[in-house]
């Protein structure tokens, strides 16, 4: 019963077991169509193109009447329109022969057989367009021709292919764009240095080392470089002969360094470039970067050999550095004691400042620190007083401002923080008369409001023209001076337009005239006096020639002349005259 129940269990798992999958790896045509098509459809969920072909290898050439070509069919047609989609992919990237290879593996039994065909043959005709375009940039840039290069540039963009489309025509625009800024700069540095003036020609050389160096134009512009390098060498020897040494090293400083030179050019370029990383350090305050040129400077010249041409001025500056560096480090150490921003450390750091003598380079450069140290002890000595002070002032109160301004006036003339506390005083002088004057104010406000301006004015013009508040008091005087002045005016000014209206004219000029210059109402009152006279003169006008016409008739006079001068009416629908 034992042995016939193990029997029964191994049977129900021998046969109820999994079979094994296929060694795909090492699968071929010769192997079982079950295993093929297994192998097939593992390797079709894949994207890669080893896998897809595989797959397609494994599933071509079934017959039509073999028991799994339904199935297999299927997996090959995928695997081909896949596979083709990946060699488009590598087209576009510019891999021809890989999209070719991957394409022509589509075999004759699919439907895809001949899509892919005509797929290759697009793509060489494209390339071959492409490579043509490709070849007429490339020999428009060397010939400078910057037009032509654009127009063959602009029919890349009429191919399908993302590499020549993209890749290829962003590539040729940069290498258009790179070579034609380097001719560019080459005409502009030639430009320059056909003048002869040695600074023109050391512009011109600055100016063609900023060429590209991986353009075609560089040659060029290094051929430029070393022939104006050499005319500046010959005027640097020439002026170092004529005793002009300053302008010698001015000179040669625009020559870049070459080991290719002569001994003599060598050291002429060195000294100069150990002279300018002199002057750099000299131009700022002590700190690491300025030891740093001050040491590179000594070292260059120190390398310079006794039998130079050069020998003796290099020494000379060689004296004066070392002198400087000594003086430098110290300077740069009070700083470092001074960064701890206590009294002591910038009296200790101004005593260390105080070493470096007179006649020495960087004496100016220390009194100028000495200085500044100084009047950080004051701002430190003083400081407290105007934090007593400025606590004094948040009170408000006019004692506590008066409290907080005899604080601050213990910063005493020509010290640092003077400027701030005379400020400060200044500012809580404003605030004390600005609260002792704005009761005078208001009061002046509520007589205006209950309509008694002209007290109003009175009071306001109690504060004086001294006080933080007289801006603002006698910009409401003049409003409510305005405001009298319009309500003065405005019945004298409508009474003239009214006696203007009935014809009046003389009258109403008259009247206006009586609005004085600099009231609210003057500049309206003259305008209409204006056109009141220019009505009078055009009535007067006219009636002087019915006068003339009257008389040359001979006839009677008209009822119009019993009118007085002074009255003028306008004309009414009887035709009746004005004055």
């Amino acid at each position: 019963m034992v042995g016939s129940g193990v029997m029964g269990i191994w049977a129900m798992a021998w046969l109820t077991r999994i079979p094994p999958l296929p060694d795909c790896e090492n699968i071929t045509a010769f192997s079982s169509a079950n295993n093929r098509l297994i192998c097939a459809q593992a390797e079709l969920q894949s994207s890669s193109a080893r896998n897809l072909t595989h797959a397609i290898h494994l599933t071509a050439n079934w017959p039509l009447d073999h028991r799994l070509y339904k199935e297999a069919h299927p997996v090959l047609v995928e695997a081909s329109q896949r596979l083709l989609n990946r060699a488009i992919e590598k087209m576009h990237q510019g891999d021809l022969a890989m999209a070719i290879e991957w394409a022509s593996e589509i075999p004759l039994e699919t439907p895809l057989r001949q899509e892919a065909q005509a797929a290759i043959w697009e793509w060489q005709q494209e390339w071959k367009k492409g490579s043509t375009v490709e070849d007429r940039v490339e020999q428009a840039i060397v010939a400078r021709d910057w037009i032509s290069a654009e127009n063959s540039l602009q029919e890349l963009k009429l191919l399908s292919s993302d590499y020549w489309l993209s890749q290829r025509h962003s590539e040729l625009q940069k290498a258009k764009q790179r070579e034609q800024t380097a001719w560019a700069q080459i005409d502009q540095a030639h430009a320059l240095a056909i003048t002869g003036d040695p600074e023109k020609v050391g512009e011109a050389l600055t100016i063609a080392q900023r060429v590209d160096l991986t353009s075609q134009a560089w040659t060029k512009a290094q051929e430029d470089i070393d022939r104006w390098s050499q005319n500046l060498l010959l005027y640097s020897f020439q002026r170092w002969e004529l005793g002009d040494v300053e302008g010698a090293i001015a000179t040669v400083q625009k020559v870049p360094p070459d080991p290719n030179l002569a001994p003599e050019a060598r050291d002429l370029i060195q000294f100069s470039h150990a002279k300018q990383l002199a002057d750099k350090a000299a131009q700022h305050n002590p700190g690491y970067m300025q030891l740093f040129h001050l040491m590179e400077a000594i070292r260059a010249v120190e390398h310079i050999s006794s039998d130079s041409t050069f020998y003796g001025a290099a020494q000379h500056s060689l004296k004066a550095w070392q002198g400087q560096l000594e003086d430098l480090r110290t300077l740069q150490f009070a700083n470092v004691v001074a960064s701890f921003r206590q009294p002591w450390a910038f009296k200790y750091a101004a005593q260390l400042a105080w070493a470096v003598d007179p006649d020495r380079p960087r004496r100016l450069q220390a009194q100028t620190l000495i200085a500044h140290w100084e009047d950080e002890v004051e701002r430190l000595e003083d400081r407290p007083y105007l934090l007593e002070a400025n606590t004094l002032a948040e009170v408000g109160t006019v004692e506590a401002l008066q409290a907080a301004i005899a604080e601050a006036r213990k910063v005493a003339l020509g010290r640092a923080l003077r400027i701030e506390a005379q400020t400060a005083i200044a500012a809580w002088t404003d605030q004390i008369e600005i609260i002792q004057d704005q009761p005078v104010l208001n009061e002046a406000n509520t007589l205006a409001s209950e309509g008694n301006l002209k007290e109003a004015i009175v009071v306001a013009q109690r504060i004086g023209n001294d006080r933080a508040l007289y801006d603002q008091a006698q910009s409401i005087i003049q409003d409510w001076t305005h405001t009298i002045q319009l309500k003065e005016d405005s019945p004298i000014l409508e009474e003239a337009k009214s006696l203007a209206y009935d014809g009046y004219l003389t009258r109403a000029i008259n009247l206006a005239s009586q609005i004085a210059r600099g009231r609210a109402l003057y500049r309206e009152a003259q305008t209409a006096i204006a056109l009141w006279k220019a009505e009078r003169e055009y009535i007067w006008a006219i009636r002087e020639a019915e006068t003339e016409d009257t008389n040359r008739a001979s006839s009677s006079s008209s009822s119009d002349s019993q009118v007085s001068p002074n009255q003028i009416r306008p004309p009414t629908s009887n035709n009746s005259a004005n004055e």
